[in-house]
């Protein structure tokens, strides 16, 4: 875990690079500030259980300072603040919006020193990451962020290379750092490498590796083809397919780990419409590292492409999903979806020790309207409607954990 406050590092760094005082007004001066205001309105009716209903301001301000000798440094602030009353809310109706007491966030986010030259960023301190298995996970009122080494290399053509050493995780409803293994009693880290290779046409390649000691390995490939088929009246078919597999290492602190995932997503695109078909099968144990976790394990967001659900079952033990979306955008200021997915589940794969599922159910349905208004860069406005409809009648075993829930989320942002 980082110990020493990086702000402190950062200031001694720049005070000792130069010791002009035009020279250190420049670099603060010319910084850049930046922020991102949200309020986030969220009212969900679940059958046989407790309705939730949570309103939570907040957001991120960010500073950056310039550049010197390709040296510079940035803080961001995060901040979720809830406003309706907390006796409608137990510790899940503030959706992951507070602290799990249902207290206020507000904690440095970010907190780095950064070197950009020959191609390479390389970062150090608190800093938000953009990895299969860790990254911010922004879809709720804060990000995750990390304790982490992170470079960057593009000098090699049509390819980039990654890293990342993480010592510490933030969950997106905490703000508190911790180790990334501290549910399993353990203080250990994370270590990935990975490379994209982009070449001037539509393919786009990714290998990532993510390697954590006495956990687990899970090696990750995507693969992106933006135009498979393409018609003369400008109709465009693209595909992708993404596999992963985690197999346990060393003492095996989270247990036997042996699970995968396979993902196919194909797109029909004709003007102002798309249409996408999606799938997802998991393997006999539930992903790791994913936002299934939550705040136990779950350094990134849902990693399948039939993440359009409210609870993530499709990274459940056993899973298979089908889903649809339909998406009409008459220009760049509104988009609006309709979704559709359908989640098989296992009574016997779920049931067993060995599958780590925290979060099981039956089979579901659900259907998602989501639209997007952003008339102009500095406002966004998000809304969804969301039906999911668990069935009774396809377990035995999780028969109270079967209710049907109707959700409505709005999510405005001021940008700057």
């Amino acid at each position: 875990m980082f110990q020493r406050p990086l702000l402190f590092a950062l200031l001694s760094f720049i005070l000792t690079s130069h010791s002009y005082a035009e020279t250190l007004e420049t670099i603060f001066t010319e910084g850049k500030t930046s922020g991102n205001l949200r309020a986030f309105w969220y009212d969900g009716n679940r059958e046989l259980r407790i309705d939730r209903t949570a309103l939570t301001l907040g957001g991120i301000l960010s500073y950056k300072t310039a550049p010197y000798e390709g040296f510079s440094g940035g803080i961001s602030f995060f901040s979720s603040n809830g406003v309706t009353s907390l006796t409608q809310m137990p510790e899940s109706g503030q959706t992951h919006n507070l602290n799990l007491d249902g207290s206020s966030i507000n904690t440095l986010g970010e907190a780095y020193l950064q070197y950009s030259g020959y191609d390479t960023v390389v970062k150090y301190g608190r800093q938000r990451l953009d990895l299969p298995l860790a990254n911010d996970y922004y879809n709720r009122m804060l990000p995750n962020s990390f304790e982490a080494l992170s470079c960057e290399n593009r000098s090699i053509d049509h390819i980039t290379l990654k890293g990342a050493y993480i010592t510490g995780w933030k969950y997106k409803g905490s703000d508190t750092f911790v180790s990334p293994t501290y549910s399993l009693g353990i203080d250990r880290d994370i270590a990935v490498l990975g490379a994209i290779y982009s070449p001037a046409s539509p393919w786009k390649i990714e290998l990532y590796d993510t390697y954590v000691r006495d956990v687990m390995n899970a090696p990750y490939l995507q693969i992106i083809d933006n135009a498979i088929w393409k018609s003369s009246d400008g109709t465009t078919f693209s595909g992708a397919l993404q596999y992963l597999n985690e197999q346990s290492i060393g003492d095996s602190a989270a247990g036997e780990v042996d699970t995968s995932l396979l993902g196919l997503r194909g797109t029909l695109t004709k003007g102002e419409w798309s249409l996408s078909a999606l799938y997802t099968r998991i393997g006999d144990q539930s992903l790791l590292g994913t936002g299934g976790r939550y705040e136990k394990m779950g350094w990134g967001a849902f990693i399948t492409y039939t993440d359009l659900q409210i609870d993530g079952e499709s990274e459940n033990a056993g899973a298979e999903a089908y889903g649809g979306v339909l998406t009409y955008r008459p220009d760049s200021t509104f988009e609006i979806s309709a979704k559709y997915i359908k989640i098989d589940q296992s009574d016997s794969v779920q049931s067993n020790s060995a599958s780590l599922t925290q979060n099981p159910r039956p089979d579901s349905d659900e259907v998602n309207i989501d639209a997007t208004y952003q008339p102009r860069k500095e406002f966004r406005l998000r809304t969804r409607l969301a039906y999911i409809n668990y069935d009774r009648e396809s377990t035995s075993l999780y028969k109270n954990k079967a209710y049907d829930e109707t959700n409505v989320r709005i999510i405005a942002d001021y940008l700057f």
